[in-house]
């Protein structure tokens, strides 16, 4: 999975785009963190020069308790952190005021089995285009692959079929083997020499599969 980086969720309008991807599972700039939001439970992984810290908040019944500690912090994740770590999670912890926004509320802190989590600064943020370059180059490419901002994706070998996600990942993992050149309104993806993939770059592409707005947003 290609994991984004999101520069923040510091508002309303942040936690809403977040909620609006495909999946809502990214590393945050800052914190140093990574969000996920895949289920009934808000999920914080937070990168510090220690071991990573994890914290699970949530309820089994639903998603409202979580989106009211959000909404209670003024939909900073700023704030949600600064309070988590001011718990003591040595006792009962949802006697804690900060937590206590609902009833069905529960909190966790663990420690990540996961050995290769990394931190968001050792990733590459890749926001959206806003125009398109004059010249193509890579990093132009990435942020187009990235944001699904393209659209009649073509395989040019008959032995190759190549998704966005693979050729993003070869992106983010070998730059140098892959150029961009240009054929009328297509763009060709070369690969040390070979044309792989062609794709009409189009800004007004939305990401697929995003589902509606979350119940607490109606």
């Amino acid at each position: 999975m290609i994991v984004r980086v999101l520069p923040q969720l510091e508002s309303r309008h942040d936690w809403i785009a977040f909620c609006r991807r495909d999946v809502p599972y990214c590393m945050i700039d800052s914190p140093a963190c990574l969000v996920d939001f895949q289920s009934h439970f808000l999920q914080l992984t937070l990168f510090s020069k220690q071991a990573p810290v994890r914290y699970t908040l949530g309820s089994r019944r639903s998603m409202d308790p979580a989106w009211q500690l959000i909404k209670r912090c003024n939909w900073s994740l700023q704030a949600l952190v600064a309070g988590l770590e001011t718990l003591d999670f040595s006792g009962n912890v949802r006697d804690n005021g900060f937590l206590g926004v609902h009833s069905d509320l529960s909190a966790r802190r663990s420690r990540p089995r996961d050995q290769h989590l990394h931190a968001p600064d050792s990733s590459e943020l890749l926001p959206p285009l806003t125009a398109l370059p004059d010249t193509w180059r890579i990093t132009a490419l990435k942020r187009l692959l990235a944001n699904h901002q393209y659209r009649d994706w073509r395989n040019e070998e008959a032995n190759a079929s190549l998704g966005a996600s693979a050729v993003l990942l070869e992106l983010l993992n070998h730059p140098h083997d892959w150029q961009v050149l240009t054929s009328g309104p297509r763009l060709q993806l070369s690969y040390r020499g070979r044309v792989l993939v062609s794709l009409i770059a189009d800004l007004e592409q939305r990401q697929p599969g995003q589902p509606s707005l979350p119940a607490p947003f109606r």
